[in-house]
């Protein structure tokens, strides 16, 4: 027989990865050509060997060809139909499994499974399956409607039989009784009636037995239900009418409960009012000044309101802004016909005419009362002047002054600190040469330079002198309030474009998506005492920089990377799927980090490709490191790795799933609380497998203390939060926010999908509570409306006791008020088991956390505004008190605060939705106390303020006069300008 190949490579590939079909031209009809991966040999079979010949390449033989000795795959399915049975809309169906088997002579190679609808798959199947060898599929149903939810999973491999197909039936049950809307609201603007629909959703009779109100306000609200009979058929539906009528001011809640025969029986549905009061009534609308010299305190003016009403009304605060301050003699319940009185001064921070406002929030109708205050700096005639002309020091640091005579740098000048020459140890020093040293006390002074020539001549300035202990973790505390209460600098008075700006900018070498830390009067071997801002980017470095001086060489820097050795951070191609931007051009340090001040110890999470030759493995560490040198500490870093038992997502066929370093992304902000590092992770774009893992180190010797995945029998339940971290009580329990997954906690699984869970740290990470909404099915199928794409605030206690009460928000637009010691686990009917839920907060989601200060909570939601809502009587107002006027695009921004105690409140955000274009971040700042009232933004004067390229979810550091805001090149400093 004649033999004359021909080899078409690699022309026609095979679905086996990185081999191809061969196309021999054989004389003989009946020769076949075989294949021998690992001698790259053909052998021409026709009952004999006939002959060999040796191939240089790599191929296999086409299905069809074999005449004789075929080897072939061939799949056998346990079964091909999945029954699920009746299933309640609204929640899931236990998993049913299907067995795989290659029951062939060759390799089954499965390419794809697909399952639609309701349905939702996963396995170990994906690859090549040995003959003789077995995976599994495992399915689930999420129940969105009633009816029959019938779907078909594909099964893709290369058995001549293929697809394979697996017919999967429920049938969706709808609950017995339905109750909409799943609350009733009464906002300030609108009391009188509502109405809520009552359907019996079952298929049989319903019974109504009693509607009642119950709650602290129940006296507040009646209720009619005159259409409602007795015996409600199936499928029939009557109306109940609820009133408000409140007999006091602020927020007012109760509920409706209806005994019926059902087992579930009562229904609940929450009822929520906004009492208000007034008229308040104040003696005057305004106040005006004068001039006033700048630095200098004014006589106070007074203003006394009268409470005109006939109920009490509370005050839940009253804020001073601009460059003017009060007191008070309010109380939280003004008594009606009761007065009290605000004492108002000015203290200009710059010339020219000043503006300011008195807010007062209460229950007064409109929300928020505004008195407006005006007045002038002035400064006398004088041929000298002091830089900088506003400073603040903290105790180690100094401060250098210069004097300008003339507008000419002149050193002949007497320098003053509070009217003493050379100052003393009360009120700080300073040399002849204006070098200022403060005292280790708090408090603000003042520093003058008189010229020597002409001692009618001289010029003062302010310098404070602060003690802000640090921001040490994201959103400043481990409530997650993102308030720094501490900021005596910045106030709405001098945060303006003419004297407030961009002071210089840090270069470094990858994207910064943390939050810039920062800890003050740290002394660093070889330089000294520095406040130090610390900076973590995705090129795996980490980054101390002197917070003040605009040197732009760090003092130190380290990098967990090196090339040379084939350690590299993650590339993009590695995580990202296509179409799915997830973090950059590289993935390193994506989480903000964790300071320990005591210890001077940094706990950071660095993710690494290493490749040795052909091989490589992605691999995750928690690194300890020193704050003043930068050096790892004893026993670090420690290798990420966990394994749990389990039998979702990715698990590998014996019970248990392992921790995957490339899959899981680690955006989450670390938590560092009694002692122990908390470590959260979700996904890269919903690529999969991934769960929602947590994991503890012990913060000395960084052993792993616990481990514990949130959806260990199904799949997602990422804990991601937009990059804000897990909270934490003072009793050392952590709170967190699941984000679309499998959930069947309220059947006694183990998933947590689209929740809010709280975890104890005394033995293990176990749940102790929970809270998952009624819509849960509807958030995860379909509609991507994870409930972690924002974090949990804990609110303080000072301002809910006896309460202890956390609020949060996701991709669903509501704001969550839930009992931290009761969190409510799940109703099918309703969210009425917790405190409360804000319908429509912000319609169209967060992408962000929230921050608090002054009873009022601050969010903004994508295509939305920013809004701040009121708390009152340890509920949260239906509508905002008052809300800004841009509307952003993704990614909404996560405000963060800084105040003085409970005065010169301002908001900042950073607008980032120009990411995708490289366009600038943008800083921007509003009143705290309306945030109607903006003050900055860099946007203004572009060549002056403007940021490097915009990162999403940046949450900016405010410490000491200065703001930090992370950008993909820089971290860009602001502060008042000199």
């Amino acid at each position: 027989m004649a033999l004359t190949p021909r080899y078409d490579v690699p022309r026609s590939r095979s679905p086996y990865p990185g081999q191809f079909f061969l196309k021999p031209k054989i004389s003989s009809s009946e020769g076949h050509m075989g294949f021998n991966a690992t001698s790259r040999s053909v052998t021409l079979f026709r009952g004999i060997i006939l002959s060999v010949v040796t191939l240089a390449g790599v191929g296999i033989i086409p299905n069809g060809l074999a005449k004789a000795n075929a080897q072939a795959p061939a799949v056998q399915l346990s079964t091909t139909s999945l029954n699920f049975g009746n299933q309640l809309v609204g929640t899931t169906t236990s998993v049913k499994s299907v067995t795989v088997t290659n029951v062939g002579t060759a390799d089954l190679v499965i390419s794809n499974i697909v399952a639609g609808g309701d349905f939702w798959q996963w396995s170990n199947c994906i690859g090549t399956l040995p003959a003789g060898t077995s995976c599994t599929l495992r399915v689930l149903v999420m129940v969105t409607l009633a009816g029959a939810r019938n779907a078909t999973i594909v099964i893709t491999d290369n058995a001549p039989n293929s697809p394979q197909k697996v017919i999967c039936k429920a049938t969706g049950v709808a609950p017995p009784i339905s109750i909409a809307p799943i609350s009733v609201n009464f906002s300030p603007q609108s009391p009188g009636t509502q109405s809520a629909i009552l359907t019996n959703t079952g298929t049989s009779t319903l019974t109504l037995s009693g509607f009642s109100i119950t709650g602290p306000a129940a006296a507040d609200f009646t209720e009619a239900h005159p259409t409602c009979p007795a015996q409600l058929a199936a499928g029939a539906n009557c109306t109940i009418n609820v009133t408000f009528q409140p007999n006091a001011g602020g927020m007012r809640a109760a509920t409706l409960e209806i005994n019926d025969s059902d087992p579930s029986s009562p229904q609940s549905l929450p009822l929520i009012g906004t009492g208000t009061v007034g008229p308040l009534s104040p003696s005057v609308t305004s106040l005006a000044f004068g001039n006033q010299n700048v630095g200098t305190v004014s006589t106070s003016q007074s203003i006394t309101l009268t409470n005109a009403a006939s109920n009490n009304l509370d005050i839940i605060s009253i804020v001073a802004s601009g460059d003017f301050a009060q007191t008070n003699t309010c109380p939280q319940s003004l008594a009606a016909a009761a007065s009290c009185v605000i004492n108002v001064s000015f203290s200009p921070s710059a010339v020219g005419a000043r503006t300011g406002y008195i807010t007062i929030n209460d229950t007064e109708p409109s929300g928020l009362q505004t008195l407006t205050l005006s007045g002038t700096g002035a400064t006398p005639a004088t041929t000298v002047t002091v830089i900088p002309r506003a400073g603040s020091v903290t105790f180690k640091q100094k401060l250098q002054y210069k004097a300008k005579i003339n507008g000419v740098l002149n050193t002949d000048v007497t320098w003053t600190v509070d009217g003493v020459a050379g100052g003393n140890a009360t009120v700080g020093t300073i040399s002849t040469t204006g070098l200022y040293i403060p005292p280790a006390v708090v408090g603000k002074h003042k520093i003058t330079a008189t010229s020597n020539a002409d001692q009618t001549q001289s010029a003062t300035v302010p310098v404070m002198v602060v003690n802000y202990v640090g921001t040490f973790t994201h959103q400043d505390d481990n409530s997650r309030t993102g308030q720094n209460i501490n900021e005596t600098v910045l106030t709405t008075g001098n945060v303006n474009i003419n004297q407030f700006g961009k002071r210089f900018a840090y270069p470094v070498d990858g994207y910064i998506y943390a939050q810039p830390l920062y800890v003050p009067n740290l002394y660093l071997p070889g330089h000294g005492y520095h406040n130090v801002i610390y900076v973590a980017t995705e090129h795996d470095s980490v980054y101390a920089f002197d917070a003040d001086s605009g040197n732009p060489k760090p003092l130190w820097q380290v990098s967990f990377i090196n090339p040379a050795a084939g350690i590299t951070t993650v590339p993009n191609a590695d995580v990202n799927i296509a179409d799915c931007e997830s973090i950059g051009i590289e993935v390193g340090i994506t989480s903000t980090p964790v300071i320990d001040p005591v210890k001077h110890v940094m706990y950071v999470l660095a993710r690494t490709k290493e490749t040795q030759g052909n091989n490589s493995q992605w691999v995750q560490r928690l690194h300890a490191l020193n704050i003043l040198t930068g050096a790892e500490m004893p026993d670090s870093p420690v290798l990420i790795q966990a394994s749990v038992p389990g039998l979702g997502a990715g698990f590998d066929g014996t019970g248990n799933i392992s921790f995957n370093a490339l899959r899981q992304n680690q955006r989450a902000a670390l938590l560092l609380s009694n002692g122990a590092v908390y470590i959260t992770w979700a996904s890269h774009c919903d690529y999969g497998p991934y769960h929602g893992w947590v994991m503890a180190y012990d913060a000395n010797t960084l052993q792993q203390l616990a481990a514990i995945n949130l959806s260990p029998n199904g799949f997602r339940g990422g804990i991601w939060q937009s990059g804000g971290g897990p909270a934490a009580d003072a009793n050392g329990n952590v709170f967190l926010m699941t984000g679309n997954g499998s959930f069947n906690a309220n059947s006694s699984g183990p998933d947590y999908g689209d929740s809010f869970v709280k975890l104890g740290s005394g033995s293990g990470l176990a749940v102790l509570d929970y809270f998952t909404p009624y819509d849960q099915v509807r958030l995860t199928s379909g509609l991507d409306l994870d409930l972690g794409s924002g974090g949990p605030l804990l609110l303080p206690a000072a301002d809910t006791s006896p309460g202890q009460l956390m609020v949060g928000a996701g991709k669903d637009g509501k704001i969550y008020l839930l009992d931290r010691n009761n969190l409510g686990h799940f109703n099918i009917l309703n969210n009425s088991q917790i405190l409360e839920n804000v319908l429509g907060a912000t319609p169209h989601g967060v992408w962000g956390n929230l921050a608090y200060w002054q009873k009022q909570i601050y969010i903004w939601g994508f295509n939305d505004k920013l809004k701040a809502f009121r708390l009152d009587h340890n509920l949260v107002s239906v509508i905002p008190v008052s809300q800004g006027s841009p509307i952003f695009a993704y990614p909404p921004p996560t405000p963060t605060v800084s105040a003085n105690g409970n005065g010169s409140g301002i908001v900042w955000t950073v607008r980032t939705d120009q990411w995708q274009t490289n366009g600038p971040a943008i800083l921007q700042a509003w009143d705290a106390a309306n945030v109607s009232r903006q003050v900055y933004n860099s946007n203004i004067r572009v060549v002056r303020d403007q940021a490097g390229p915009a990162v999403r979810f940046v949450v900016p550091t405010v410490a000491n006069g200065k703001v930090y805001v992370g950008t993909q090149s820089e971290l860009d400093v602001y502060g008042l300008l000199p």
